[in-house]
């Protein structure tokens, strides 16, 4: 069954997940005391100590996973009658599910509990307080923006949307507020891209709105303009042979957006296959200006640089792309 782990602690005398699932939220704790003289103290303790010392988050996941695990046919009875139409207000502002795990004979299970005050309920969001007022820019409620329903995936609303139909029935994309920073600079980018004018002749998913609550007092993401696409990134076309004609076409098309951005004097900063977008048509699309980076494309030291933003072009079009072309030749031939 579908979920995602929003939010968790671990600890080894109590710990917790916050999940996802169905448009619904459950807060599990399991507390050592409560598993003490079962076999699942001893797994528990073994399990919080790897997650402690995990650097890769591996085990991390693992006991999340294992926490979660009793509680999913809790999660199937309680979402059957989910609606499938909700907003962006409805996904956000929900009531929780607060469960802690108890021992019965040989197995784990939930029981419903009260809210202990350990959830943070905000933590998909920031305080509209904390950013600046950004006039320039329209508010969308996340009242008026539905979420875009998947009739062939019943636990689409697991996961935090993409897509949403505004308030003048247009499609956006979604990007949640995750990150103050992020979000600080994603939108001082498309504010100096607008003031460049550069909106309309650079191959980029033009900011439209940011995303607040009904009241305002909670922001919760930005919306974009859809790019023209099934959502696939050059990740996608990592390993068809069939799109090797069109690599020059987006090498050179990226390049020309990183030359008009850099012209002037602003830096694309995240370079890598999976914020390079193909569209129907088979062109390359330029997103995300908030400045993370993977090292694997940007240096540590060229990160946030100009010098940065070719070095990663580079990678990925001279060196990475190749490495996919040869991997898929050498399946071929085996």
């Amino acid at each position: 069954m579908s979920h995602t782990v929003i939010d968790s602690h671990i600890d080894p005398s109590s710990s917790w997940v916050t999940v996802m699932c169905r448009a619904t939220r459950f807060h599990i704790t399991v507390s050592h005391k409560d598993i003490r003289k079962s076999r699942f103290e001893t797994e528990y303790s073994s399990m919080v100590s790897k997650a402690l010392d995990d650097d890769d988050g591996e085990d991390h996941d693992v006991l999340c996973e294992w926490i979660i695990d009793p509680c999913l046919p809790y999660f199937r009875e309680t979402t059957l009658n989910v609606s499938k139409e909700i907003t962006f207000e409805d996904f956000y502002f929900l009531l929780t599910h607060h469960l802690k795990l108890l021992v019965s004979g040989d197995s784990l299970y939930p029981k419903a509990t009260r809210d202990r005050g350990t959830i943070n309920a905000s933590k998909l969001m920031i305080p509209s307080g904390d950013l600046p007022p950004f006039p320039a820019v329209r508010r969308e409620k996340a009242s008026d923006l539905r979420i875009v329903s998947d009739t062939e995936w019943d636990d689409y609303m697991s996961e935090i949307p993409q897509k949403g139909i505004s308030s003048d029935g247009t499609t956006k994309f979604f990007k949640p507020a995750l990150d103050k920073k992020q979000l600080l600079r994603e939108v001082d980018m498309h504010l100096r891209i607008h003031q460049a004018v550069l909106q309309d002749t650079l191959k980029i998913s033009n900011l439209h709105s940011i995303v607040v609550s009904t009241n305002t007092k909670m922001t919760i993401g930005l919306l974009f303009d859809l790019i023209p696409s099934a959502g696939d990134s050059l990740y996608s076309h990592q390993n068809s042979a069939l799109d090797s004609e069109h690599h020059a076409r987006w090498k050179q098309q990226v390049t020309d957006t990183v030359t008009q951005l850099h012209a002037h004097d602003l830096v694309w900063g995240d370079v890598h296959p999976g914020n390079i977008v193909i569209d129907t048509s088979f062109n390359a699309w330029v997103v995300d200006f908030g400045w993370g980076s993977i090292v694997e494309f940007v240096s540590r030291k060229k990160a946030g640089t100009k010098k940065g933003d070719w070095q990663g072009v580079g990678k990925v079009f001279d060196e990475w792309i190749f490495e996919s072309d040869d991997s898929t030749q050498l399946a071929l031939l085996a």
